[in-house]
């Protein structure tokens, strides 16, 4: 599968947004979010092909020739070069306290982690987490839209496909000293490289699992986007985990639980802070009376002797 910021992502987007303009809805459609399944199912058989022949093996020698710790380096200078977009989505989305971690994560790793090498942030307790226009639009209730396959990128929608767009308009890169593209081109190489080889061993899972991997790739796609939207909503990174689907119905409801309920033990808080801060805004935010001669007698106070006098 390809990366969100593959080399060719540009030439792809504008390949597909002609195929969209000309390509009516397919005799595929299953699902309502997919109303462009003909076409999708088509760019996906061109993506696997590409796949096997140049990104799978490229992928592979990337991973088999540079050590890991020289590829983890690598990635921590990308990923450090996507904490500036990430802090602003941060703070569009209404979570300032999460956007100062995030800053607080670039500073700290474009110092004393020598340009982003190290990753000392992360467990100072600023860990990293992705973010991009596409998501904030989901926070604020913007919907998917049909669901996209674009080959050298992936699974997306139209909502993440606009949100690329303004995350590329937005790149700090794509400014001076680096607009002529050298070490845009340079870095979503290697970053389309780590990510192709990371996925590898889940790509040969859904294909190895699945009775359609198309269908499969589809459904953990929407979910993992779901869970990213909600982390958006919450502020808290997690808070929502996708229940995956068999790889072999992708379109299958969870399971519903065994257990009845009279037999099901409580369950701790997983969050007690966040309970004792709703238990404080309720009590601050009932009004106060005053207390009446009759309310301090029921309380049977004892009677409050005087001190001797001096």
């Amino acid at each position: 599968m390809g990366s969100c910021c593959s080399p060719n992502k540009p030439t792809a987007i504008a390949l597909v947004a002609l195929l969209l303009a000309v390509h009516p809805a397919g005799a595929y459609a299953a699902t309502p979010d997919d109303p462009f399944e003909s076409m999708n199912r088509g760019l996906y058989a061109v993506h696997r092909a590409l796949d096997a022949v140049i990104f799978g093996p490229a992928a592979r020698a990337y991973k088999a020739v540079l050590p890991a710790q020289l590829r983890k380096g690598f990635r921590n200078i990308i990923t450090n070069l996507k904490e500036p977009g990430i802090a602003a989505n941060d703070l569009l989305q209404a979570h300032p306290t999460r956007m100062v971690k995030t800053v607080t994560r670039f500073a700290v790793n474009s110092t004393i982690g020598v340009a982003g090498i190290f990753d000392f942030a992360n467990p100072m307790g600023f860990p990293h987490h992705d973010n991009g226009f596409g998501t904030t639009a989901g926070r604020y209730h913007v919907q998917p839209g049909p669901y996209l396959f674009i080959p050298l990128v992936g699974p997306t929608n139209f909502r993440d496909f606009l949100g690329y767009v303004a995350d590329a308009v937005t790149d700090p890169l794509a400014f001076q000293p680096f607009h002529d593209g050298q070490v845009i081109y340079a870095r979503a190489i290697v970053d389309g490289l780590d990510q192709r080889a990371q996925a590898d061993d889940q790509l040969r899972a859904i294909d190895d699992m699945s009775t359609d991997p198309y269908a499969s790739l589809r459904s953990l796609f929407e979910q993992n986007r779901a869970a990213q939207i909600h982390d958006a909503v919450t502020g808290v990174t997690g808070s929502s985990e996708p229940t995956l689907d068999n790889f072999d119905d992708p379109g299958a409801a969870p399971p519903p639980a065994a257990t009845p309920a009279a037999e099901q033990k409580p369950v701790a808080l997983t969050a007690p802070d966040e309970a004792m801060d709703r238990m404080v805004e309720a009590m601050l935010a009932r009004p106060l009376a005053p207390m009446t001669a009759e309310m301090l007698s029921a309380l049977d106070l004892p009677p409050v002797e005087s001190p001797p006098a001096g």
